[in-house]
């Protein structure tokens, strides 16, 4: 494959960052914005980011002939990161659209889970679907994730409840990671920890998950990490603390869900853990705040879920405030939101949790990577990384969240690979 160009571009964002933790505070503002910039992309890395005007000497000094490199004119345009999805739950089958009809009408999200339906609804579809079908409906999710910018994916496992069943979904993201139709990189997280399944008790579960679901994920190599519900009916932070500690002791890095509809200790949880990121924080006090401050433990923000559910937002300004590192997701999952769309998420940031255009677009650049263990990867344009760009179709990069509703993506790279979006549907 020839070398790729992009060139003259009129907002090249490349989201830089040398640290070796996460932006925070002001440096959230910084998204290292060139104009009249040029990325240089052979055999899917990345070559040189930088001016336009400073490109023909890079080409001299390696030695590359002009005539050799394939160009992508991006006049007008603005060239981001692919985005990172660090929060998703995108294997399961099913649909639970009639939950959202029972919340219109007035059914909180526990009472729906107490009548059969939530999480465990999801549990009984995915323990009825074979792992070639479940493969296939989960494979054709990711030309959504795509086509709205998504390069890089997380994905849980936690619709299984069992052990045959956790590995199988854990199985697809990792069979899908392999070779799926885009190059995208799929990171699995193990959360056997999502709700007791009815069959169990609590006490005999969390032993199962300790006991055998634990070691037989680690032996097989099939998550890089282990997350836990820490919520109100679920699981508590001493409970969590167990699972998340023992995962630990065999390789698996430690996420968390919590303080999404109660503050229930999880935020002591996830500090004494060392978790890698916190998730949801929809209600998180001042005072865990502040117990957040400067332990680079990313905060991952859902506002796609309040905005589904009809719940609080997550405190960003005051997370941002305090210096505590802040990424965005999607959270894509049948039961609390039914999106794949990065740019719905980037636009209801704004909008509801007040962010800058800076600080949104470094929550689902650098930072979710960062909260992956992929910021060596992925996340900025910089030379050496993965060539996991996007171009859209507007000069200037504040367009993108106040344009909201339409997808203005053109293209897409995954390491190196063009995909003209309107090509896939």
């Amino acid at each position: 494959m020839n070398p790729i160009l992009l060139k003259d571009i009129s907002n090249l964002v490349t989201c830089c960052h040398f640290d070796t933790s996460p932006k925070k505070g002001k440096s959230l503002n910084d998204i290292g914005l060139v104009n009249n910039g040029a990325v240089l992309i052979n055999n899917s890395r990345i070559l040189y980011s930088g001016k336009m005007d400073k490109l023909g000497y890079f080409l001299k000094k390696y030695k590359i002939p002009a005539s050799e490199i394939s160009e992508i004119d991006c006049s007008k345009k603005t060239v981001l990161p692919g985005f990172v999805d660090c929060h998703t739950h995108f294997v399961f089958s099913g649909s639970r659209a009639n939950e959202y009809e029972m919340r219109i009408s007035g059914k909180t999200y526990e009472q729906i889970a107490k009548s059969g339906g939530g999480i465990s609804a999801t549990v009984n579809s995915v323990r009825k679907t074979a792992l070639k079908k479940l493969k296939e409906i989960t494979e054709r999710r990711l030309t959504n994730f795509l086509k709205y910018g998504t390069t890089t994916i997380e994905g849980k496992s936690g619709y299984g409840l069992d052990l045959s069943n956790e590995i199988k979904m854990l199985k697809v993201i990792n069979d899908l990671n392999k070779n799926n139709i885009y190059g995208l990189d799929l990171i699995p997280t193990f959360l056997g920890a999502h709700s007791i399944p009815a069959e169990r008790t609590k006490k005999d579960y969390i032993e199962y998950i300790i006991r055998e679901m634990i070691p037989a994920v680690s032996k097989k190599q099939l998550a890089v990490f282990i997350d836990v519900f820490c919520e109100r009916n679920y699981f508590s932070a001493e409970e969590t603390e167990k699972i998340l500690f023992e995962g630990k002791n065999f390789g698996l890095l430690p996420k968390l869900h919590t303080d999404q509809f109660y503050s229930t200790g999880g935020i002591e949880a996830a500090i004494n853990t060392a978790c890698v990121s916190v998730d949801h924080l929809e209600v998180i006090n001042d005072k865990d705040i502040n117990k957040l401050r400067d332990k680079n433990i990313v905060a991952v923000m859902l506002p796609g879920v309040s905005y589904f559910l009809d719940i609080k937002y997550a405190p960003a300004r005051k997370l941002i405030e305090k210096n505590v590192p802040v990424a965005l997701a999607t959270d894509f999952n049948p039961g609390s939101c039914m999106t794949e769309n990065m740019q719905i998420i980037m636009s209801l940031a704004s909008l509801k949790l007040k962010m800058t255009a800076e600080e949104i677009i470094n929550s689902v650049t650098i930072n979710p990577a960062f909260a992956l263990q992929m910021q060596n990867k992925t996340g900025s344009i910089q030379q050496g990384k993965q060539a996991d760009l996007i171009i859209f179709d507007f000069d200037s990069y504040k367009e993108l969240i106040y344009h909201f509703g339409v997808n203005q993506l053109l293209t897409v790279m995954k390491k190196g690979k063009v995909y003209k979006t309107s090509d896939l549907g």
